[in-house]
């Protein structure tokens, strides 16, 4: 389960988006109207921006939910009344559904089958819509008349309130337990957005107001995963060596280094399997992503990992790095075949030092560590050594 920190850190900024906008919204009046009369073409620019960033870096799920609302803008705006009331009905069902499709949906590039596979979803979804609003089905806009709950939110039915609530439910689970936490949290904020926006339809601006809110949730995104892309691991999610070269740039004069390297794991590769060795990765990433003492982990490459303590002396962060490396040592793996299953434990070894006034930057500090992790090794592993 995610720690409630986690979430409430992730969903701080698209939730601040939202408030933003939805206050803009309430306090309209006092925006100048020159302002409030060029939201339109807000929203189509910051929508090209997203579409062009999604396409260039190759993050298509974004795409995939910016053009749906330009569509739907599109048919409020040029729409004759009767037909865009219809469209409003449909997409009270179909787009809330469509967001949790594409939050499902992991990114497998444009141009490859899946990708015009999601193409082709999304020309069926767009015809199949046009359709139905030049050709109403008596049969399907009676299930928007079908009474469920005993007030009523009108402009919305009953029937949209149910999947709303049904997929807001679905993401809220994900959030607590799926690890990808700024999605996750992103998608469920673009959801509430996404419903209240068309609760205050009637309200002047309310659509343009809340669908540029929508496409700049998604900006602040695709920004946040370029860099995670940059800055994390893919696999442990820990920050990875570029950050670690960013933070020791920002170093005060006093500070602990320690290198981390998992014993044997070239054998356990061997005799497990990469798939088994990765599982091991993680583990012991979530471990040391949990350092105490001011620390902050990072995967520097392969089986080995660095330890930083920021403005701490060599003998409490020894202790720190020491409580883990037992930590790590006294959890059971579970590694698992066909017939059976057992429990294996594993051992990581530490080299940890103080900077010195000799060292004349971090990287001759982590020098100094690497060899105090070779001491470690030769030493008999699943040990620390301080030098």
């Amino acid at each position: 389960m995610n720690s409630l920190k986690s979430i409430a850190v992730n969903l701080a900024i698209p939730l601040l988006v939202a408030t933003v906008f939805a206050l803009l919204t309430y306090y309209q009046n006092k925006i100048p109207s020159f302002l409030l009369g060029i939201t339109p073409y807000i929203f189509y620019i910051l929508s090209a921006i997203v579409l062009f960033i999604s396409w260039h870096f190759n993050r298509n799920r974004f795409l995939f939910v910016v053009f749906p609302l330009v569509f739907i803008y599109m048919g409020f705006e040029f729409l004759s009344p009767p037909k865009a009331t219809l469209l409003f009905k449909y997409m009270t069902l179909v787009f809330p559904a469509h967001l949790l499709l594409f939050l499902f949906l992991s990114e497998r590039g444009l141009l490859s089958v899946w990708g015009y596979l999601k193409i082709a979803f999304i020309a069926f979804e767009v015809g199949i819509v046009f359709w139905f609003i030049q050709n109403p089905s008596e049969a399907i806009l009676d299930i928007f008349k079908i009474k469920i709950f005993a007030f009523n939110a009108y402009p919305l039915s009953d029937i949209s309130l149910v999947l709303g609530l049904f997929i807001l439910f679905v993401i809220v689970v994900l959030v607590m337990f799926n690890h990808f936490l700024m999605y996750n949290t992103a998608f469920l904020v673009i959801l509430i957005s996404f419903y209240m926006t068309l609760y205050f339809v009637r309200v002047d601006y309310a659509i343009e107001l809340g669908f540029i809110a929508i496409t700049l949730i998604i900006l602040v995104l695709l920004i946040r995963e370029a860099y995670r892309l940059a800055f994390y691991d893919e696999l442990t999610s820990l920050p990875g060596r570029r950050a670690l070269i960013e933070d020791m740039a920002k170093l005060g004069r006093k500070y602990t280094l320690a290198m981390c390297d998992i014993d044997h794991f070239k054998k356990f590769n061997d005799t497990y399997g990469h798939d088994t060795g990765d599982e091991v990765l993680k583990m012991v990433a979530s471990k040391l992503a949990n350092v105490s003492g001011g620390g902050k982990a990072y995967r520097y490459g392969g089986e080995e990992f660095t330890l930083l303590f920021p403005s701490k002396d060599l003998d409490e962060s020894y202790i720190h790095a020491d409580t883990l490396r037992e930590n790590i040592a006294k959890t059971p793996f579970s590694v698992r075949n066909k017939k059976s299953a057992k429990k294996i434990f594993i051992n990581i070894s530490v080299g940890i030092v103080k900077n010195s006034k000799n060292d004349k930057d971090p990287f001759a500090t982590m020098k100094r560590a690497d060899n105090a992790l070779y001491k470690a090794k030769k030493a008999g592993r699943n040990t620390v050594i301080k030098a």
